[in-house]
């Protein structure tokens, strides 16, 4: 169903036509007035516009210059009285569809109505493939297969053995584990080898937008919708169609992006924020989070009919700790990965005993960060313990000795900033996480970064 304005100042063409539209299954509204037109199509933008070329107030011409220039793929139809064919020329010339002459019959506009109703559904099918590609190419370089997750322990067997199963499904699933432990990778394995794996892998942080954000980046949003909405976006919804929608730590969406979420998994349906077109899109959907969702029900900050909905098949992915005994593959993983970095190529036992009796709380991440740190300070071919952080080798000391005076304020703020750029690593640059995760709130996390000069690599405000 596509939105239609109809513009007319004789009001029996102007219900003929509308009746014409509204049988072909359209949302009709109906003006007399040319401003009139204008303002409506800056309030509520129309797919496809009809209107008189002679109008009271703003012409027919005026409403097209202006629809073609704040709405490129809006399509416009023009009415002319018969022997004015100049001023119709005239029109195409400046963007408009088709026209049609007074007095028309009834089958006549049903099949000029029909036809320039196709002109818009190419045209937003070719708006919904643009945003796909663009997010298909996007992704071209981060295809993953199940070599990319690493790992021989038993635990990882399961994983992989429940991968394999489920790729071939379009059954939602649900991934479930610490921060680091590579949802994300099982995620786009899941996609690469599954049916749909030449279409596009769509990623959402869902923890990563302001509040009210979310729910126009995943469903899109009409021009107009809220302040700063200067175009129509597609949303993600729209841009994985045919393939995948990896939602990214699940468990941080509110209440009305998962209404909207839950009747997308039931009916397969959805609108635009501040659109009453219904999308129906082919879209398979995987989530993840590092949350647990039936404290989140109990809580009743998370509903129990979405949650059932998205785990139909749950994956746990095992922290590092539980699986030790991969730590040796991945640290030779890490060291291919930063070989360009510098000439460390090879780790000394003693320092591969050390990783592998450390308790990663940040998990695989954590171990990446510490393999291309180490990487950089390797001057030779051998990273040894020397190269590991204190944390690991455990020579760091719990209270510092003093040889003589120190700036206090300066160490302070040392900490501090360590501190905090600690934590927003630690929670991926979402600040409002990492105010929760040092106990204070945004804005006073906000000063002390900007005092310290700490960069935001964040993707929001929040």
């Amino acid at each position: 169903m596509s939105r239609v304005l109809i513009v007319d100042d004789h009001k029996s063409t102007a219900d003929s036509l509308a009746q014409i539209a509204s049988r072909l299954g359209q949302d009709v509204k109906v003006l007399y007035e040319g401003n009139e037109a204008l303002a409506e199509i800056d309030a509520n933008p129309p797919e496809l516009i009809v209107t008189d070329l002679r109008l009271p107030g703003a012409s027919g011409i005026d409403i097209l210059t202006h629809a073609m220039a704040s709405h490129p793929d809006m399509v416009v139809m023009v009415i002319t009285a018969y022997g004015s064919i100049e001023s119709a020329v005239d029109a195409m010339r400046k963007g408009a569809f088709d026209f049609i002459t007074k007095p028309f019959t009834y089958p006549e506009m049903k099949v000029k109505l029909e036809k320039a109703l196709e002109h818009v559904a190419v045209k937003q099918e070719m708006a919904r493939m643009r945003a796909s590609l663009d997010a298909f190419a996007e992704d071209e370089t981060r295809r993953y297969n199940f070599n990319e997750i690493i790992g021989r322990s038993a635990a990882m067997q399961r994983v992989f053995d429940t991968i394999r199963k489920v790729a071939t499904s379009d059954a939602s699933v649900l991934i479930l584990g610490e921060s680091g432990t590579g949802k994300e990778l099982v995620a786009r394995a899941i996609h690469y080898n599954s049916p749909r794996k030449n279409k596009p892998f769509i990623r959402a942080h869902c923890a990563a937008y302001a509040e009210g954000v979310l729910e126009s980046e995943l469903f899109g949003h009409e021009k107009g919708s809220f302040t700063g909405a200067v175009a129509r976006k597609i949303g993600r919804f729209e841009q994985a169609d045919g393939g995948t929608l990896f939602l990214d730590e699940i468990g941080d969406i509110n209440h009305n992006v998962q209404i909207k979420l839950l009747r997308f998994l039931q009916e397969k349906e959805f609108e635009r924020v501040g659109g009453n077109q219904t999308l129906s899109v082919d879209v398979r959907i995987l989530s993840a989070t590092n949350q647990d969702l039936k404290e989140g029900i109990a809580r009743k900050t998370f509903r129990e009919d979405l949650y059932y909905r998205l785990n139909v098949i749950s994956i746990v992915m095992p922290s590092l700790r539980d699986r030790l005994e991969d730590i040796p593959l991945l640290v030779e993983h890490f060291l291919r990965l930063y070989s360009g970095r510098g000439p460390a190529k090879t780790i000394t036992p003693e320092a591969m005993v050390l990783l592998t009796k450390y308790h990663w709380p940040g998990n695989i991440r954590e171990l990446q960060n510490v393999i291309e740190r180490a990487c950089v300070l390797a001057m030779g071919e051998a990273i040894t313990v020397e190269h590991l952080p204190n944390d690991i080798t455990g020579t760091g000391e719990a209270t510092p000795r003093l040889s003589g005076p120190v700036d206090f304020d300066s160490e302070v703020e040392k900490f501090e900033k360590t501190l905090i750029t600690g934590a927003l690593t630690e929670v991926e640059y979402v600040k409002s996480r990492a105010a929760t995760l040092l106990g204070i709130d945004r804005n006073r996390l906000r000063y002390k970064m900007e005092k310290y000069g700490i960069e935001d690599l964040g993707t929001s405000n929040q």
